[in-house]
């Protein structure tokens, strides 16, 4: 029969319509994997795992080295699960989601840091390897080993079969170039032993090391840029060029904005939703001769070079350990969770409300201090 003389075929009705979603074509399913990637980097992972014709039509997260695309920077992890040795909870500190994985790299690595970008940056101790893990696509990437950072009397130490400590005080990504591509992106750790900020690019075969004399508070990766948190005030790393070496370098000075003690307070750099701020942690002294802690926060101007004194986190709440601080939303995460409080982890989880004064001296909401035991953790500790 001639195709153009057949009889049309009667419409089925939609519940009779074979439904292949597999059959979606590259058009639809690559329009529907952008869409599940610019709302999260999960929602991807999961569109990718349902079958092969829609891999097909969506980039490997795991190709390509570091790409900011794929970071899972709403996730942190927070504790074990009952489940399993290696399996962990994780929470999406925008929506509260909760998922558990198993990380099997745990076996074979140790737990030196977690990275405000959702990565974790682990060792394999006999060989000294470091890595990055993205626990959401499962990509491992490598980073030059870490035999160059220890101290000789540590060198020491491991020749006589002595397990040897890198202190991680600070690790993150930051764009060495205009582009944010993965040919640009580099990984900054601050150690507070030795105190040096190493700093190098996938494939790079070793760390280009930046020293500096001031004791580091904090360091947190923002906007593309290293900052670190010091007594003189805010600084940013400077991957200097072929004649200057790389440094740190004031961007907004603390000493016009107030006093500070180095011995018994701390500055802690935080993420704010998209704003860098600044939390500085005091001691007060009330009527009574009593002492007692005291927050208060401040906006980092990046453009004016100052520290601007703020009465809250915008209806956010921080939560800040002891070189850890995290921003997340208060209604999303737990009820309990109160708007523009600090919580401050350690052996007992306290809570200072930045815009009214008001505290609370002892925590007893469970999910609040296992959240806050995941900030205050290191290493080993969260493993």
């Amino acid at each position: 029969m001639i195709p153009s003389m057949r009889r049309a075929k009667r419409p089925r009705p939609l519940g009779d319509l074979p439904r292949n979603w597999a059959d979606l074509g590259d058009g639809p399913a690559g329009l529907i994997a952008e869409l599940a990637l610019a709302n999260d980097v999960a929602d991807y992972v999961r569109f990718r795992a349902v079958c092969r014709p829609w891999r097909r039509c969506s980039p490997d997260p795991c190709a390509g080295g570091l790409n900011y695309r794929f970071l899972p920077r709403r996730w942190i992890m927070i504790d074990k699960a009952v489940a399993g040795p290696r399996r962990h909870r994780f929470l999406n500190v925008s929506t509260g989601e909760r998922i558990h994985m198993d990380i099997l790299e745990f076996a074979q690595h140790k737990l030196l840091a977690l990275t405000p970008e959702g990565l974790l940056l682990l060792l394999h101790e006999p060989t000294l390897a470091a890595r990055l893990l993205n626990p959401l696509t499962r990509q491992l990437t490598d980073l030059p080993p870490a035999t160059a950072l220890f101290t000789p009397e540590q060198h020491r130490h491991r020749a006589l079969g002595f397990k040897t400590e890198l202190d991680v005080t600070g690790v993150g990504l930051f764009v060495a170039a205009a582009t944010a591509d993965a040919s640009t992106v580099s990984v900054a750790i601050s150690f507070c032993r030795p105190r040096v900020i190493a700093v190098a690019k996938p494939g790079d075969e070793s760390w280009t090391v930046v020293e500096y004399d001031e004791h580091m508070d904090s360091a947190l990766p923002f906007a593309g840029r290293f900052y670190c948190a010091t007594w003189k005030g805010v600084m940013v790393l400077d991957m200097g060029s072929d004649e200057q070496p790389p440094r740190l370098q004031m961007v907004a000075d603390r000493r016009e904005a107030f006093f500070f003690v180095h011995m018994s307070e701390s500055l802690h750099l935080v993420d704010n939703g998209g704003e860098l701020m600044l939390v500085h942690r005091r001691m007060r002294r009330n009527h009574y001769v009593e002492f007692h802690r005291q927050y208060d926060a401040y906006k980092v101007d990046l453009e004016a070079g100052a520290l601007v004194r703020a009465k809250g986190f915008n209806g956010r709440a921080v939560f800040i350990g002891m070189h850890r601080a995290i921003s997340v939303s208060a209604q999303a995460t737990f009820l309990s969770v109160k708007a523009d409080t600090v919580y401050k982890c350690g052996v007992r989880t306290e809570a200072y409300n930045i815009a009214d004064g008001s505290r609370c001296g002892r925590i007893t909401d469970a999910e609040v201090n296992f959240l806050a035991h995941c900030i205050q953790g290191v290493g080993k500790q969260l493993a």
